[in-house]
C-alpha cells in the first residue's frame, strides 16, 4: 500500500507521516528529492528555491510526474508514504502504482499559521499576512503548486483541527477504511 499525503501548509501532513512511520510505513518526501537536486545545483534549500528546482526538474525531463517516479523507485517495502504531493501530475503518476491512496490534510488557516509559528522552521512566514500570501499562492496552482486541485483529488480528507491524539485517531479510522 502506498499512501500519498497532500495538504495545505501547516495542516499536519508531517504529523500524519510521522504516525504512519511509527506504524511501519517507509517514508519518503518530495522535499528530500528536491533538496538533493537543489544542493547539487549549489543552491540553498529555501522554500522559493525548492519550488523553482521542482519546476525545473519537470521542465528538464519534459515530465510532470518525474518526482513521483523518483519516489516510487525508492520504495523498498509493501507499505510506504509519499509525503508532500503538491502537483496533480504527480498524483496521476502515483495512481499507476498498486494500492495507492491519496489523503488530503487541511485545517483552518489561522490555526495553521499558529502551528507554523510554534514549529519555527527556517523559511516559514513571520506574519499572518505573509503566511496568507504564500498559502493563497500555493493553493491557487501557481508555479507548479496545485494544493487545492490536489485536495480535490484526495480519496480521503482529514480535517486536523484538534489535538495530536485526535489526529492519530482519524488516521487509525482511515486506515481501517482502506484495509477493509
Amino acid at each position: 500500500m502506498i499512501i500519498g499525503l497532500t495538504g495545505t501548509m501547516g495542516a499536519g501532513k508531517g504529523e500524519v507521516a510521522s504516525y504512519l512511520k511509527e506504524k511501519g510505513f517507509e517514508h519518503h518526501t518530495y522535499s528530500e528529492i528536491i533538496i538533493e537536486e537543489t544542493e547539487k545545483r549549489g543552491l540553498d534549500a529555501t522554500r522559493e528555491n525548492l519550488q523553482k528546482v521542482g519546476n525545473l526538474l519537470r521542465e528538464e525531463h519534459g515530465d510532470e510526474g518525474i518526482l513521483s517516479r523518483k519516489i516510487l523507485e525508492k520504495i523498498k517495502t509493501d507499505k510506504a508514504v509519499a509525503d508532500g504531493v503538491r502537483n496533480s501530475a504527480e498524483i496521476r503518476e502515483l495512481r499507476k502504482a498498486k494500492d495507492f491512496y491519496l489523503i488530503g490534510v487541511d485545517a483552518p488557516q489561522k490555526l495553521r499559521f499558529n502551528r507554523l509559528k510554534k514549529r519555527g522552521r527556517a523559511g516559514d512566514p513571520d506574519s499572518f499576512e505573509e503566511f496568507k500570501r504564500l498559502d493563497d499562492k500555493e493553493n491557487l496552482g501557481r508555479k507548479g503548486q496545485e494544493i487545492s486541485k490536489c485536495l480535490k483529488m484526495a480519496d480521503f480528507m482529514i480535517i486536523n483541527d484538534g489535538s495530536l491524539t485526535e489526529l492519530r485517531k482519524k488516521v487509525d479510522n482511515l486506515l481501517k477504511n482502506i484495509t477493509c
